[in-house]
C-alpha cells in the first residue's frame, strides 16, 4: 500500500501572470536581496580583514556564537542564490530537472532553515529570557520567507510539470509520421 502525496498544482502566478514569469520573479525576488545581504555582511561591518582571520584561525582570536551565526549566514545566503541561479537557468531554458534541484533543494533549505531557527531560539531564549520579543520578529520574519518559498516551491512544481507534460506530449526524436491524406 503506497502512500500517494502529491504537490498541489496552480495554473498561474497570483492570479494574474504565466508560471513562467511568476518562476523567473520568484528567482529575482529571493536573488537580490539575499545578494544585497551577502555583500553588507561582508563590506559594512567593520574590518574585513580581521573578520576573515577571526573565523579562518578560531583558536587565535576566539570562536564565539556571533561567528557561527555569521558562518551559517553566510552558507545560507550562497546556497539560496546558487538556488536562484539554478532556477533562473530552468525557467529561461524550459528545463524540467533544474527545476526539479530547485525544488528538492528549497524544501531541503526551509527545512534546516527552521531547525536552525528554533536551536537558536531555545539556546537565546534560555539565556536571555528578556528578549522574546526579538524572538518574535525573528519568527515572524522566518515564518514570512518560509511562506514565500513554500509557496514558490507549489509555483515551480506547477511549472515543471507543465515542461514535463509538454515533453511528454511531443513524439520521440527523430520519429516523422506520414501524413494520411496527399497535400
Amino acid at each position: 500500500m503506497a502512500i500517494d502525496m502529491s504537490i498541489p498544482r496552480v495554473e498561474n502566478c497570483c492570479c494574474c501572470c504565466s508560471l513562467k514569469c511568476g518562476v523567473i520573479a520568484l528567482s529575482i525576488v529571493f536573488m537580490v536581496p539575499t545578494l544585497a545581504n551577502l555583500a553588507l555582511s561582508f563590506f559594512v561591518e567593520g574590518n574585513v580583514s580581521l573578520r576573515v582571520a577571526r573565523l579562518t584561525n578560531p583558536s587565535v582570536f576566539g570562536f564565539y556564537g556571533a561567528e557561527l551565526i555569521e558562518i551559517g549566514d553566510t552558507i545560507c545566503d550562497v546556497v539560496l542564490i546558487i538556488l536562484c541561479v539554478i532556477l533562473l537557468v530552468g525557467a529561461i531554458k524550459g528545463k524540467y530537472l533544474l527545476c526539479r534541484i530547485w525544488i528538492f533543494g528549497t524544501i531541503v533549505f526551509v527545512t534546516i532553515m527552521f531547525i536552525c531557527a528554533i536551536a537558536g531560539s531555545a539556546h537565546q531564549g534560555m539565556n536571555n529570557p528578556e528578549i522574546a520579543h526579538e524572538l518574535g520578529f525573528l519568527w515572524a520574519s522566518i515564518a514570512f520567507e518560509e511562506g514565500l518559498l513554500i509557496y514558490g516551491v507549489i509555483l515551480v512544481n506547477s511549472f515543471a510539470e507543465g515542461l514535463r507534460e509538454r515533453e511528454a506530449a511531443l513524439p520521440a526524436y527523430g520519429h516523422v509520421e506520414e501524413p494520411s491524406e496527399p497535400i
